[in-house]
């Protein structure tokens, strides 16, 4: 191995390190010491780096992912231009910016596909004795679930029929120390794609049957979520809502994200269609007045608190076209997935990835995810590992 080489692996094996950290501890590691700015720092110059040539030219990587994150790109940096002028100010913008400039953290991901894997090899010990030390000290602030789950499944070593019991035991630890049904719904996802869902013609099929069973559930709620208008509050009266039928009763979280859905994408339509652009409010906001158990005024609430389904966020911040470009990503790696899976599952274990990205997803059809910077770059990151293992297995090389 030459020197160059040599110094490539350590600088691969940095970045991997402050990811490891960064997903591992948030708490800490972005909170404090802001690495998802770094990450999102870092991602930019791998992208300046990779994409010029000496002559100043730009060359496009042959993969299709790679071309819609860009798109992305383009079209969030135009939002942020737009909001220039529908800000409600300067903070609120820069706060609400980290959505656009995580995406750059893509870029380590696509790089970085091959060094991840021998690193993350013989890391993940660490990984999951962290995970299980912070559980049995009971450090509830030092281990977030969500990104958890991302990682039993992004360093799972087979998947096989005894693995998977072990990887169901143990979120199945994770619900009843932290009643979460985002874990819930992650295990059901990972366990319908590896087991129940063996096509892509089943996928669409599942999919589609999905989408019309929520909207309907949905449209006969809308009678009763409009009911939160007899409260001026910032998020109306929910309380009132829960009380008119007993199934918004089942679950407080998930009757409460109903409302907020209902309110951003039923009740701002058409409006919402082309986007509200970043620094801008979600919600209509009670200026100086603060209404919610969250000790923060209805104005920072209504700017920054996203609508606890990052598509959702999107769709609200960038309008439709941006939803578009989600779903052709997502349609060009269920596809691979499906098409390509037993090389996948033959190759290093190529097919973790693609769980731990059907796993962050989930989370993020739930909660906050890429409008955070707390998840946001494990997001992206994750996407571009994928995209990487996609190169190899056209082309035979990784990105770089």
């Amino acid at each position: 191995m030459t020197y160059r080489n040599k110094l490539k692996f350590k600088k691969s094996s940095v970045v991997l390190l402050l990811i490891s950290l960064y997903g591992a501890n948030y708490f800490v590691f972005e909170r404090i010491f802001f690495f998802n700015e770094l990450l999102s720092l870092i991602g930019f110059l791998y992208f300046i780096h990779y994409s010029f040539t000496k002559d100043f030219k730009f060359r496009f990587p042959r993969n299709t992912i790679y071309k819609y994150v860009l798109f992305f790109i383009i079209l969030c940096v135009f939002y942020a231009f737009i909001s220039l002028w529908l800000k409600t100010n300067w903070y609120y913008y820069f706060r609400n910016l980290s959505i656009i400039y995580s995406v750059f953290s893509f870029f380590i991901g696509f790089y970085l596909y091959k060094a991840q894997w021998g690193f993350f090899q013989k890391i993940r010990i660490w990984i999951y004795g962290y995970a299980f030390s912070s559980f049995i000290l009971r450090w509830p602030n030092l281990i977030d679930r969500n990104a958890y789950m991302f990682w039993f499944a992004f360093l799972q070593k087979d998947w096989k029929p005894i693995s998977i019991l072990l990887l169901t035991i143990v979120s199945c630890i994770y619900v009843a120390a932290y009643t979460s049904a985002s874990v819930v719904m992650v295990l059901v996802a990972i366990l319908a794609f590896r087991f129940f869902i063996k096509t892509y013609l089943q996928f669409k099929i599942v999919l589609f049957l999905s989408i019309l069973c929520f909207a309907t559930i949905f449209s006969l709620a809308i009678p009763f979520l409009k009911l939160y208008k007899v409260s001026s509050s910032l998020f109306g009266d929910v309380v009132y809502v829960y009380s008119q039928h007993p199934w918004f009763n089942i679950d407080h979280n998930t009757s409460w994200r109903l409302i907020f859905w209902y309110r951003t994408i039923v009740e701002s339509f058409p409006q919402n269609i082309l986007g509200i652009g970043v620094g801008t409010p979600m919600l209509p906001y009670l200026s100086n007045s603060t209404t919610s158990d969250l000790m923060n005024s209805d104005e920072y609430i209504a700017h920054v608190i996203g609508a606890h389904n990052t598509f959702v966020t999107v769709f609200i911040r960038f309008g439709i076209l941006s939803l578009v470009v989600m779903g052709l990503i997502y349609r060009s790696l269920i596809r691979e997935f499906f098409f390509f899976k037993k090389y996948y599952y033959n190759h290093r274990n190529d097919i973790s990835l693609f769980f731990a990205f059907i796993a962050i997803t989930v989370v993020g059809s739930f909660n906050l995810l890429i409008e955070t910077s707390t998840l946001a770059s494990l997001y992206w990151i994750s996407l571009g590992f994928i995209a990487g293992a996609i190169n190899f297995r056209k082309y035979g090389k990784p990105p770089m």
